[in-house]
């Protein structure tokens, strides 16, 4: 069982301003998304207690797809909080307009991001999808287009960028083929930066520190090494440089790779990532005392 600090504002674990620019919004609540698959009613009431709770300026949106809206609105209390939502378009470019209409007409509801997947796009295609895309969103609502990593990464990010979008990384998955190395994925943060696009990260990334997972084998990427190779990459190092930060598994290594204002200034790059569980998270940063200053 995940054991988390108790209590409330600095009380809890010494909590201070720098915590919450190191981490607030961080942890995108994907409950609904495997492995957790937690049930709607589960998920809903689990986010507003993690909202209420000490640690509520971690938590960002919650994720939700477009097919299942029925059962979200359905656990919506009409005289309770407003929630803020990101919703993945998993029906396409075809749904997305339906997707928008309803999320922004519902009071209980703030539409905070559009999460869509652009990989696969036919060639010379990917521009058109992205100009409808914009033509549909309002400006309003942060644009998180999901493209694959490796081969064509550089051309997708590049456009994504001209559409004055952000950019969505996949770390992970049911399958161990689902999991970039860090090879891959160095390239991928490197491209990102270069090209001046914030990104998010999706799957794979319960733990601070990269690992094997012992129950499938897969080799999980740690959300604190992206963060320090993020800081690494906004000063300037290379590919080489973030692979080796990002195959790091000592965790007080890691944790002391870059300092609490570098972290910060690395949020504007990476700005969050989804994850089924926020208490695994948060333990592991209480665990490397990151959650409050002596």
């Amino acid at each position: 069982m995940t054991v988390l600090p108790s209590g409330t504002g600095a009380a809890a674990g010494g909590l201070s301003m720098p915590w919450v620019e190191e981490f607030g919004g961080f942890f995108d609540d994907a409950a609904l998304f495997p492995p957790g698959n937690a049930p709607m009613v589960t998920a809903v009431a689990r986010h507003w207690e993690h909202r209420d709770a000490w640690y509520g300026p971690a938590v960002g949106t919650f994720v939700c797809p477009d097919r299942r809206w029925d059962e979200l609105i359905g656990q919506l209390d009409a005289e309770g909080p407003v929630l803020d939502l990101s919703l993945v378009v998993v029906g396409g470019p075809e749904s997305l307009a339906a997707g928008l209409a309803r999320a922004q007409a519902h009071p209980r509801v703030r539409l905070r991001a559009v999460e869509l997947p652009v990989t696969g796009s036919p060639p010379g295609g990917l521009e058109a999808l992205l100009q409808t895309v914009a033509a549909a969103v309002p400006r309003t609502v942060t644009v998180y287009a999901e493209v694959g990593l490796g081969p064509g990464v550089h051309e997708a990010v590049r456009a994504v960028a001209r559409a004055g979008f952000r950019v969505k990384f996949r770390t992970g998955g049911t399958r161990a083929d689902a999991f970039p190395d860090e090879t891959r994925l160095a390239e991928g943060l490197v491209c990102a930066l270069r090209l001046g696009v914030p990104f998010k990260l999706t799957a794979g990334l319960h733990h601070a520190v990269r690992h094997t997972a012992s129950g499938t084998g897969f080799e999980h990427h740690g959300f604190l090494n992206v963060l320090a190779a993020v800081a690494a990459a906004h000063d300037g190092a290379g590919e080489e440089a973030l692979a080796s930060v990002l195959a790091c598994r000592e965790p007080e290594s890691v944790a002391r790779w870059c300092t609490p204002h570098q972290r910060a200034a690395a949020r504007a790059w990476f700005t969050s990532f989804g994850t089924c569980s926020i208490d695994e998270p948060l333990a592991d940063l209480s665990a490397l005392r990151l959650l409050g200053r002596d």
